[in-house]
């Protein structure tokens, strides 16, 4: 018996009530698992690889670019007018390969032209509409020289041993704590919707979580590891932040016209290829452009 006035002992109903009073707390902690793990395993492989450098890391470009490809032709396909998928593949490779090819096959002055009467042959001959002309040339250069910038990164010559390693180890870094603060800064303190239109769940606290993040990386290992001007560093982060919620935004927008939540399902917790490169590809060409700005090449 109980006592009159003591408390009840618990139950498995009392016991289970937290979890039922707070699903999606739950839910998200559930989620997060496989996002840690596939996340770590994928830098793992990635860091391994950008160490090696050489052919290893030029066969994980153009693997990357050709599995972008195919996943982004996946959502184009749902909307009215789609590119052909072996068009969009080849191109993406091609400009993401572009810096290690030898001669005029490397140059976009040379890419680009034949890429436009290619495209609009291609178009004439088997009737595709003029949009998804454009729609296959818009999307196989937003992969393509978005993963072929940070090869560019890579490879970039500086006064330090490997400087482009540490270079793009750095804005890498920058885009994974400009991600990662966002998530925990949007869901511990997310009040104000951002783009609510494009993506419901981003807010605007967690969009300055991920800028300071950004700013902070790049701004201790932009003098640290490649001598960047602490200001020149800070700007470099700025950049980060803004392209890198950019590039979250403009894939968010793409699935959001296609009806899709991912555009794949090859990274447990985190979708698909492009769901985890939808900032570095953004990234890439604003800090190659920055740099080739600020050093006057």
């Amino acid at each position: 018996t109980v006592e009159k006035g003591a408390p009840s002992p618990p139950t498995r109903h009392g016991a289970d009530s937290g979890e039922r009073q707070h699903p999606a707390r739950t839910a998200r902690r559930m989620n997060l698992t496989p996002r840690v793990i596939s996340s770590l395993m994928l830098v793992a492989v990635v860091g391994g690889l950008l160490y090696v450098g050489g052919i290893p890391l030029d066969v994980l470009i153009g693997a990357a670019a050709a599995l972008g490809a195919w996943e982004l032709t996946g959502l184009l396909v749902r909307l009215p007018a789609a590119p052909p998928r072996w068009f969009v593949m080849a191109l993406s490779v091609w400009l993401a390969e572009r810096t290690v090819l030898p001669g005029p096959a490397g140059r976009l002055d040379v890419i680009l032209p034949v890429a436009l009467l290619a495209g609009m042959v291609v178009a004439v001959l088997r009737r595709i509409p003029w949009a998804g002309w454009a729609a296959g040339l818009g999307g196989s250069l937003y992969v393509g020289i978005g993963l072929g910038s940070l090869l560019s990164l890579y490879q970039w010559q500086g006064s330090n041993e490997n400087f482009g390693l540490r270079l793009l180890g750095t804005v890498v870094g920058a885009v994974i704590a400009t991600d990662t603060l966002a998530y925990f800064t949007g869901h511990a303190f997310g009040r104000h919707p951002f783009f609510p239109s494009i993506s419901p769940r981003k807010s605007v606290e967690g969009a300055i979580g991920g800028a300071v993040g950004a700013i902070l990386v790049a701004g201790i290992a932009g003098p640290l590891l490649v001598s960047l001007q602490p200001l020149a560093a800070v700007g470099m982060g700025v950049l980060i932040a803004i392209a890198a919620e950019g590039g979250d935004l403009a894939e968010s927008a793409l699935k959001r016209q296609t009806g899709v939540k991912d555009s794949g399902h090859l990274i447990p917790g985190h979708g698909g290829l492009l769901d985890r490169l939808d900032s570095l590809l953004m990234v890439g060409p604003a800090v190659y452009c920055l740099l080739v700005l600020i050093s006057f090449r």
